[in-house]
């Protein structure tokens, strides 16, 4: 390990292919303090690669074939130095991405796809003809790399190169920073990166970030921005443990939550919204479904803060629902146009207020600290620091009879909350509402330990029920919002036209609810009669 000044070396100018497995940070430091992230690392490099300060000119086609394909392709530098980068970024299980990049050099600051010669740039890039490319933003970036050293017990040292990037982008007329700190290990196990991050914060402030390109690169022209990811699919091993198939469900919350978070910081579309409110709820709902294997303290104080998180987001989706939801209807039907106009544009108002609050929230500390401590938590161990001897023993048990357990208990706890359905009041059906979405997500979490079509089928029945009883729970939230809005609005024609809105809003729905309470009993007390598949 090195104290003095690391050497430089060269950066090579075009090679076939570099290749890592990378985890990407978002330092939280004010801009005026991020050029000092290298000088908090040079303890351990072994050497200081090229600092440099460039243009880059990204490019993809209209559709924004690249950034579908997970790929950004950029030309850099100037005369005889410009160079052509592809840059591939593959996810694997969880947020350690496996990251390819190909640097040519070109005559033209314009790209030739042909140039990549290689065989795995050429399958990424299959069917794609450069004539099909446009330039879709620049920015001047400062990049400087560090190549670290890092001991691995029983393993040559890992090799691990540092990447922090910082900058500017003008995209569509905006001008966006940039600011991420690349860990690749280009040498060692994935633990290295890991162990690194867990030494950064005793000195550095960063949250955990989604690992492709920038975000704004994958906004189309014509589709309006990237897709809000919804639930990635949890594919368990019938034989691992439950410690194994716990971490493997955290991963998949975790992804889920900071892929739509990074979208809802980049654009606040209503989709990512609703998925990042899903992401955090599945997360919490893990956390319960194992509270067996977690230390008492540890699952408190992470199911305090997930509610926390939750509370932000919520007055925004209750927002958006309203509007997309409960509202739109009578919009399409020109039911008093001019009176829901208003409404509509009152809603709107607020909806860039509520955006803000969320936005804080996702760049306090506190939130980037509970997304790093479930990481790395699960990934290294951390989550059980504090567990007793029975907890440690039921980590190591087989997951099937686990999840059956957790299962039948969920399904007993449902069935008694739904036993007199149609006696039922509003706290009733919601706490009902509450315990199915508990026990929905616990099969979805186990369904691939069961073969066959009755997992999901299962799963399908118990979100018919809980979108049903859903629809009666966002009305009830819509009331209660639109008086919010009336009691706040002091102008007499106003107030006027947003009562005779909310009135007709709320009518408009009354008229189902019957229907919907009906149905969503029968298919209850059909769900509740079956014999469950892990009864098998």
């Amino acid at each position: 390990m090195s104290r003095g000044e690391p050497k430089v070396l060269a950066v090579p100018r075009s090679a076939p292919r570099q290749q890592a497995r990378t985890l990407v940070l978002r330092p939280l430091l004010p801009g005026n303090q991020r050029a000092s992230i290298p000088a908090l690392l040079s303890e351990r490099a072994l050497a200081r690669q090229r600092e440099e300060s460039t243009r880059r000119v990204y490019f993809d086609t209209e559709d924004r074939a690249l950034a579908a394909r997970g790929l950004a392709l950029w030309i850099t530098g100037e005369g005889g130095d410009t160079l052509a980068i592809l840059e591939s970024v593959r996810a694997s299980e969880g947020l350690i991405a496996d990251r390819s990049e190909w640097r040519v050099p070109i005559a033209r600051p314009t790209p030739d796809l042909a140039a990549f010669s290689d065989s795995e740039a050429r399958a990424f890039l299959d069917g794609l003809g450069s004539e099909r490319l446009v330039a879709i933003g620049e920015g001047q970036i400062a990049r400087s790399e560090l190549t670290l050293g890092w001991p691995q017990r029983n393993h040559p040292q890992a090799l691990l190169t540092v990447v922090f990037e910082q900058g500017v982008l003008a995209f569509q007329g905006a001008q966006l920073p940039i600011a991420r700190l690349q860990l690749q290990a280009r040498r060692g196990a994935d633990r290295a990166l890991l162990e690194l991050t867990q030494a950064l914060r005793s000195s550095l402030a960063f949250g955990l970030e989604f690992p492709f390109a920038p975000l704004p690169l994958q906004r189309g022209a014509r589709d309006g921005g990237p897709a809000a990811l919804k639930a990635p699919a949890v594919v368990l091993d019938p034989k691992a443990t439950v410690g194994q198939a716990f971490a493997s469900i955290g991963r998949a919350c975790l992804v889920h939550w900071l892929a739509n978070e990074a979208l809802v910081r980049a654009f606040g579309d209503i989709e990512a919204v609703h998925q990042l409110r899903v992401g955090l709820r599945r997360l919490r709902s893990a956390f319960s479904l194992f509270r067996a294997v977690l230390p008492e303290a540890e699952g408190i104080r992470l199911g305090g803060e997930l509610r926390w998180l939750l509370s932000a987001v919520a007055p925004l989706r209750d927002r958006d629902v309203l509007v997309d939801e409960i509202l739109a209807p009578l919009l399409e039907a020109e039911v008093l146009p001019r009176e829901l106009r208003a409404l509509a544009q009152a809603l709107a108002d607020q909806r860039a207020a509520l955006l803000e609050r969320v936005r804080a929230a996702l760049d306090e500390p506190r939130c980037a600290d509970l997304a790093l401590d479930v990481f790395l938590g699960f990934e290294l161990g951390r989550l059980w620091k504090k567990a007793r001897e029975p907890e440690r023993e039921l980590l190591q048990a087989p997951i099937q009879p686990f999840a059956r357990e957790v299962l039948r208990h969920r399904f007993r706890k449902a069935k008694k909350k739904g036993r007199n359905f149609d006696e039922l009041d509003a706290a009733g059906r919601h706490a009902l509402r509450i315990a199915i979405k508990k026990l929905r997500y616990g099969v979805e979490f186990f369904a691939s330990l069961w073969p066959g079509e009755q997992p999901r089928q299962f799963a399908r029945r118990l979100a018919k029920v809980q979108d049903l009883l859903g629809r009666l729970n966002d009305l009830a939230v819509a009331e209660h919002q639109l008086r919010a809005l009336l009691a706040q609005t002091r102008k007499a024609e106003r107030s006027i036209e947003l009562a005779l809105a909310s009135g007709a809003v709320l009518g408009w729905h009354a008229r189902t609810l019957s229907k919907d309470l009906a149905r969503a009993g029968d298919l209850w007390q059909s769900l509740r009669a079956r014999t469950p598949f892990w009864a098998d």
